[in-house]
């Protein structure tokens, strides 16, 4: 009974969170769940990823495409999609996220921010083709989706590594994660009880104010290298997206092994640069010079999802921290950075 109550309840929400309309200026119609309807009343990337999960679980089929379709509806022609879709804004509501898009007249009317999230675009697709079968859409959405995988690996993979680099805080999901303070500049460590008026808000600004004046040109970024990281959960996340590619290539006559092989070389690479086996955790890497971010946050868990982990490394990375009292056993788990950490803040 609880569980088809909490169902029922999540089901209203996001019904009553439903954004329909039609962008003038863009000249298409939209679609999608406003995570927060008053704080963030516009398209985001991984959000509407989330919300096609829960809404093909729920029967809303419709619903769910016309999402994805939104999410992609702005896709540029190299296949990136930013991580804010303004359909009727001119402005966002935070004046600091003008920062987020290129500085163009463009972004002065509805747009896309310059910024991604964790791609989790096949893992929607994947679940909602799985839950209705419309083998229609999956062709027009694998399309979409596949354009933006190659964005990915061309653009953000500086290293050739197969890691990809997110080159704000803001790209990762996790904006405020202690584990990138160190990069900040941010050298008290804790956790500021008014964000807004902070050091760390004001230099984690810093960092977009500097890649809004390189236009967001990324050889111009990378060469300024102000916040160059390869993420540990942002990774794990690509690691299960590419797996979702492989398993929707072949029922549109693509070719799996494209993502296979990219797959493994992730988690390869996830292994050899991420992995402490001393602390046994999953590390965040900085770049110039692949220092390592040595701050235990949840992400250090995330690349156990993918199948090519050893169970002993799975294994050992759980019961050293997972239940650790200084480390993340609290009531409701998990927190966003380990009990012993500075940066950590009970709240009151």
């Amino acid at each position: 009974m609880i569980e088809e109550e909490l169902k029922r309840r999540i089901h209203e929400l996001l019904l009553r969170n439903a954004r329909r309309g039609y962008s003038g200026l863009l000249g298409q119609s939209y679609c999608y769940i406003a995570p927060a309807p008053d704080t963030y009343p516009f398209q985001w990337f991984w959000d509407t990823c989330f919300h096609v999960v829960m809404l093909a679980r729920l029967g809303e089929y419709d619903l769910a495409k016309r999402n994805l379709r939104s999410l992609f509806a702005q896709q540029e022609e190299d296949g990136f999609v930013g991580h804010m879709i303004f359909w009727k804004q001119l402005l966002p509501k935070r004046r600091s996220d003008v920062m987020q898009a290129r500085p163009t007249w463009q972004a002065l009317r509805p747009h896309m921010s310059a910024l991604m999230q964790p791609p989790l675009a096949a893992l929607a697709l994947r679940a909602l083709f799985e839950a209705c079968g419309d083998r229609v859409y999956l062709g027009e959405m694998y399309a979409c989706v596949k354009r933006h995988h190659e964005w990915l690996a061309r653009n953000r993979d500086f290293d050739g590594d197969g890691l990809l680099t997110i080159i704000s805080p803001f790209e990762s999901g996790m904006d405020w994660k202690p584990s990138y303070d160190a990069v900040l500049g941010y050298r008290q460590r804790t956790t500021p009880r008014h964000l807004y008026t902070s050091r760390l808000y004001w230099k984690a600004m810093a960092v977009d104010f500097s890649n809004f004046r390189r236009g967001y040109d990324l050889r111009r970024v990378r060469k300024r290298a102000r916040f160059l990281v390869k993420d540990a959960g942002f990774n794990a996340i690509y690691a299960l997206d590419l797996e979702c590619m492989e398993k929707l290539a072949p029922l549109v006559g693509d070719d799996p092994a494209i993502f296979r092989n990219l797959r493994h070389r992730v988690v390869q690479s996830m292994l050899e640069q991420m992995y402490d086996a001393k602390d046994a955790a999953f590390y965040d890497v900085c770049q110039p010079g692949s220092a390592t971010l040595r701050v235990r946050t949840p992400t250090i868990f995330f690349p156990l999802a993918a199948a090519e982990i050893d169970q002993k490394i799975a294994a050992r990375v759980v019961e050293t921290h997972f239940d650790r009292e200084d480390g993340f056993r609290v009531p409701l788990p998990l927190p966003s950075v380990e009990l012993r950490d500075a940066a950590f803040f009970a709240g009151t």
